[in-house]
């Protein structure tokens, strides 16, 4: 049996790991139109993984089990359709699903495809933070006993990882227009400093009941969620700021965590996507990005 979500409406909060979404996903879900927070939707993002893949370059083991070649594409959408509308059960049955997942940020044009109702709420942040933050939490899963690529010496490794994250979506966005109405960019820094602000934006483009946009303290109530948040993993992704009130202290958290080296390294390489963003033209004003503004320039 396959379900369609036109009965609701979808709004994927995405973008690069450690980025502020989940930041913009509790701002959003305090509009009276979005149901109770569900854990984030990485089996959303597996099952898109998958149609990549077989529907890509291992086609050839696919073929012998589809009636036809659109024929995963079909199954995939009935898929995710179904999947959807028992998140939408779980969430309360609101007006809005609206769900957070940073697995599907490289993906977005592929989602919209598959999926012509969803909407996308995309958190962006200064590169040099973001990259900070996911060595932060490589440091914590070394300590747990963890492989993980979030390493020093790893930086221009993960300046490949934010631009994933973005550039398919930023091309997809300047040249389709019907993909720009679904999609809203969000910058960290602007939702930390003027919530009201960012939210209004967010309100009129999806058309949601606006909320307060006001974080207190929220300690998870789903099962699912405080099963992640203590979980011997991936409780390394907590900071102190998670499920807390908003708050602009880890801005510029890069200025005691990289090297001049790293700072013009994450400059140069995320220097497209931090000319988009906004972020080109706005220095902290200390002595490492003076010079990195010198050396670029």
């Amino acid at each position: 049996m396959s379900h369609s979500p036109a009965s609701f409406k979808l709004i994927f909060v995405t973008g690069c790991m450690r980025s502020g979404t989940s930041l913009l996903h509790r701002l959003i879900s305090t509009s009276p139109d979005t149901g109770e927070r569900l854990a984030p939707a990485r089996l959303i993002a597996d099952i898109l993984q998958l149609y990549m893949r077989y529907g890509g370059e291992d086609s050839a083991f696919a073929a012998d089990y589809l009636q036809s070649p659109d024929a995963l594409l079909g199954e995939t959408r009935r898929f995710l359709q179904a999947r959807l509308h028992d998140a939408w059960l779980h969430s309360g049955k609101p007006q809005c699903l609206a769900l957070r997942t940073v697995e599907v940020a490289p993906m977005l044009p592929l989602v919209a495809q598959l999926l012509p109702e969803a909407k996308f709420a995309i958190a962006v942040r200064e590169p040099k933070d973001t990259i900070t933050s996911i060595l932060a939490v490589g440091a914590k899963q070394r300590l747990l006993g963890r492989r993980t690529l979030a390493s020093a010496g790893s930086v221009g490794r993960l300046c490949k990882t934010y631009n994933r994250a973005y550039l398919a979506t930023l091309r997809r966005h300047r040249t389709d227009e019907r993909f720009r109405d679904r999609a809203v960019f969000v910058r960290y820094e602007d939702a930390v400093a003027d919530p009201a602000a960012v939210l209004a934006k967010v309100w009129q483009s999806f058309g949601l009941r606006p909320g307060n946009g006001v974080l207190t303290a929220d300690p998870a109530k789903r099962a699912s969620i405080s099963e992640l948040l203590t979980h011997r993993y991936w409780r390394s992704y907590r900071t102190d700021l998670s499920e807390a009130p908003v708050s602009a202290r880890s801005i510029g958290s890069y200025r005691s965590a990289l090297t001049a080296s790293d700072i013009w390294n994450v400059n140069w390489r995320c220097r497209i996507l931090r000319r988009a963003f906004g972020y080109a033209e706005h220095w902290v004003g200390d002595l490492r990005d003076r010079r990195d503004n010198y050396e670029v320039r």
